[in-house]
């Protein structure tokens, strides 16, 4: 009897152990996506260049990760239980998805096929998702160029408020009761971080432009050009994060859609659209329409000599996938994983920490009054999920003790 009641007391604490365990690699994985941030940001190439060469490199990644899946598969191993994939916001895919590396059935061929492309029903899916994974990520590049990190960061953190959005149009999901308060909240940080042109100039701005008339022969036109350039600059870089966080509000309702498909077809399909069809068409595109494309792309190629730019390419990749494994093993720990994603959010003053240490752009007051606006509309977000996501549970559970 002795031994009955100690057993529930360990399988508890391993529990909790692992718990902990979960949660400390959620955390690690947001600081790594803050250093990814300011890797990119780093990086002296045109946006679409760098994409171009971190599609290819990552797409040289999936093969590899789908010949060591297909190659456990062989000799009999499990990859599932490791390969499921959550959003920042913590959502995780219904259970099927991702679920599988691809069967052994129909043949080496066909098993290769839906590995890297997944089951011809979902393909359309896939596609979907890659073009608006590409879309987010073209767009969060070019604000990064814009705008300071941890701007740019607390931005594309009102996603979840379009995830809500387009959950309740696409897939009938409920709001909880708080959701036009989170939206206010929202909006009101937003507007002290961006500052529209009825606000006062940004203290940063106003430097720049300050220093850079300094020389000029005529100190106050030229002031007021760098102020006004400067602010355009910026507001197109805020304008590029709101459509980054618009679409990665759609992206886990795009994966919801696509239930079923192998995790390695998701990004594989992703990375093939990207390096072979997206970017090269956006690259024809930009050179047409902008005069200066050429002559940019031959001092990005150009660059290309150093080697740091390649480590800095390198290491993109490296730790756009190193993040990606510490979050989806953490996630797979934890016993809560809404409330578990809230440590998502330290990423917001983690980039503002490498914004200062790195670029030497400090926050300004009223920037941080935007900043804590938008993280307690984040956090106050996914509580009530959290919230509403257990009260959905006890109600099923009633309901299944009612039907028994």
């Amino acid at each position: 009897r002795t031994f009955d009641m100690a057993e529930p007391s360990t399988s508890a604490l391993l529990a909790g152990s692992r718990h902990v365990e979960g949660v400390a690699l959620i955390t690690s994985a947001a600081l790594l996506f803050g250093i990814l941030a300011a890797v990119v940001k780093s990086v002296a190439l045109p946006t679409l260049l760098k994409m171009q060469i971190r599609s290819l490199l990552e797409w040289l990644i999936c093969l590899a990760a789908a010949a060591f899946c297909r190659e456990t598969r062989r000799r009999g191993g499990d990859t599932g239980a490791a390969m499921r994939v959550y959003d920042n916001s913590g959502a995780e895919a219904p259970p099927s998805t991702f679920a599988k590396c691809g069967g052994g059935e129909g043949g080496e061929r066909e098993a290769w096929a839906k590995l890297l492309f997944g089951p011809r029903e979902l393909f359309g899916w896939l596609v979907l998702r890659a073009f608006l994974y590409w879309v987010f990520l073209c767009c969060w590049w070019l604000a990064l160029e814009a705008m300071p990190l941890g701007d740019a960061t607390t931005v594309v953190y009102i996603a979840p408020v379009f995830t809500a959005l387009f959950a309740r149009l696409f897939l009938a999901e409920r709001m909880h009761a708080s959701f036009a308060l989170v939206v206010l909240i929202d909006a009101a940080g937003l507007l002290l971080l961006t500052r529209p042109s009825f606000l006062p100039c940004p203290p940063r701005i106003c430097a720049a432009a300050s220093d850079a008339a300094a020389t000029a022969s005529a100190p106050s036109a030229a002031t007021a050009t760098a102020t006004a350039a400067a602010a355009t600059e910026y507001a197109y870089g805020a304008g590029a994060a709101l459509v980054a966080a618009v679409v990665a509000g759609l992206l886990p309702v795009c994966t919801n859609k696509s239930g079923g498909a192998p995790w390695t077809a998701v990004n594989h399909v992703s990375c093939v659209f990207s390096a072979f069809v997206f970017t090269p068409l956006a690259l024809v595109g930009w050179v047409v329409a902008d005069a200066g494309a050429a002559g940019q792309l031959a001092d990005g190629v150009a660059a290309l000599r150093s080697p740091l730019q390649w480590a800095l390419l390198a290491a993109i990749s490296a730790v756009s996938s190193a993040g990606l494994a510490l979050q989806t093993l953490g996630y797979q720990r934890v016993r809560d994983v809404a409330s578990a994603s809230l440590m998502n959010i330290l990423e917001i003053p983690f980039s503002y920490g490498l914004q200062a240490l790195l670029f030497h752009e400090p926050l300004e007051p009223l920037g941080l009054g935007g900043v804590g606006l938008i993280a307690c509309a984040t956090v106050l977000n996914l509580t009530a999920r959290v919230r509403h996501s257990r009260a959905d549970a006890e109600r099923a559970q009633r309901e299944n003790l009612v039907c028994v």
